[in-house]
């Protein structure tokens, strides 16, 4: 594998592209860790109060919507956003994924998923006691997504 870097002054904004012969697992899982590295280092905008605060995307457990309000959780605290589910899914990288209709996760900080057959499954987040839950049509997304950041033998 060749690693090479072109500089260009005109560039309105940096990019990294990949070229392979085909699709595959190192080279999705790269994609993934590149990705991640990018946006690594982003903060969210949210309010408590009439204090705002830079959350690092990293802290953020899910977003809900109740009543209208997009509320951001972190394993603390409850914040608001007045940015919408669908805005923030296009603008949240990867590990976030929109579990059912009022919820986005961050899948990344997931301790363990309780499939409930006939209703909800019920999440659990590393460092939390709070929880959230996957309505039963996004659950085999979810499942797929963990399964993609499962380690491989």
């Amino acid at each position: 594998m060749k690693i090479k870097m072109e500089i260009d002054e005109n560039l309105q904004e940096e990019e990294i592209i990949v070229r392979c012969r085909e699709l595959s697992d190192d080279v999705v899982a790269m994609q993934r860790r590149i990705a991640e590295a990018v946006h690594a280092g982003m903060r969210l905008t949210v309010t408590r109060g009439d204090l705002e605060y830079f959350l690092p995307l990293n802290e953020i457990l899910f977003f809900e919507t109740a009543d209208s309000v997009v509320a951001v959780h972190t394993a603390t605290q409850i914040y608001e956003t007045h940015l919408r589910l669908y805005e923030l899914e296009k603008m949240l990288p990867g590990s976030f994924l929109r579990v059912s209709k009022s919820c986005i996760m961050n899948t990344g900080i997931i301790r363990s998923v309780r499939k409930n057959i006939t209703g909800a499954s019920e999440v659990e987040f590393t460092d939390s006691v709070k929880k959230a839950y996957v309505s039963r049509s996004y659950f085999k997304v979810l499942t797929d997504k963990l399964e993609e950041k499962r380690l491989k033998k």
